[in-house]
């Protein structure tokens, strides 16, 4: 398989792969709003304690999934001089799905806090956060292609 048909292949397993978290995203938002109309008013599982606290605590821990995102994704791409194009495809490949994962963390949090708080509000502000993510990150075949160019220039793809 050559350099070109391997990184399009890379790219379409990995873009399958990141438009299906995408629409995850529209599915925890269909639960949410399942449970509010099922269970209504729904008060959340944890409803005796305060609402405040947990909110601080996934909000956090969203703010962390963002950082988390930039970091993995540039630790993940860093260049390795013995690397050979396959390599860098797999490895573009393994960095994008791991950053749509991480992405879609805060909108895991928002979810769970929802179930604790049963304010749908906190989910829908979270997953917001994901789907910026989700699009910020979002693969770009020119973008794969310049990366593989820019590594290995003589090649040519």
């Amino acid at each position: 398989m050559d350099k070109e048909s391997d990184l399009k292949s890379v790219f379409r397993t990995t873009l399958i792969i990141n438009v299906a978290m995408v629409a995850s995203l529209f599915l925890y938002a269909l639960m949410v709003e399942l449970i509010k109309a099922q269970l209504r008013p729904f008060p959340g599982f944890a409803s005796g304690a305060r609402p405040e606290i947990w909110r601080y605590v996934f909000y956090a821990a969203a703010v962390g999934a963002v950082v988390l995102v930039r970091f993995v994704g540039r630790a993940m791409l860093k260049t390795f001089p013995e690397e050979s194009a396959h390599q860098l495809i797999a490895r573009l490949g393994r960095a994008t799905v791991m950053t749509a994962a991480l992405g879609e963390l805060p909108a895991l949090f928002g979810f769970f806090l929802f179930f604790l708080t049963g304010f749908s509000r906190d989910f829908f502000i979270l997953m917001f956060v994901s789907l910026f993510l989700e699009f910020m990150y979002f693969p770009r075949l020119k973008v794969w292609q310049d990366a593989v160019r820019e590594r290995f220039p003589q090649q040519g793809i």
